[in-house]
């Protein structure tokens, strides 16, 4: 799927009016899940987003720009996700999480989460 959004100040004349920031950003998500049997599934999701900021101050570590960005930096951004539920009995249910993002300059960071879900 495609979506594009825009955000901040709605003219550049405004610019210094309203904080002085718009980002402009495009994304391509992907998700697929693969269920095995009914006592297990895996889903994997994929986004790339490529974000056009601007700012009156030239940089992007503002709170208001952190909302508006989402958390990413201007430019090429790659999120992706894969998550491992296994029904272990009626009642019982393990999930295995894995998130890696690439936000633009930054290093690739890695997030590892695992859970046991009780079921009533």
């Amino acid at each position: 799927a495609y979506d594009f959004g825009s955000g901040g100040t709605p003219s550049p004349e405004l610019l210094p009016a309203f904080g002085g920031e718009k980002a402009n950003s495009h994304s391509i998500n992907l998700e697929s899940k693969y269920n095995v049997l009914q006592t297990s599934s895996i889903t994997g999701k994929f986004t790339f987003n490529n974000i056009d900021f601007k700012s009156t101050t030239g940089n992007a570590t503002t709170t208001v720009s952190y909302i508006m960005l989402d958390g990413l930096l201007p430019g090429k951004n790659y999120l992706w996700s894969v998550i491992l539920t296994k029904r272990l009995l009626n009642n019982l249910e393990l999930n295995f999480q894995y998130d890696g993002r690439k936000p633009a300059t930054s290093k690739i960071v890695n997030i590892g989460r695992a859970s046991l879900t009780a079921l009533f």
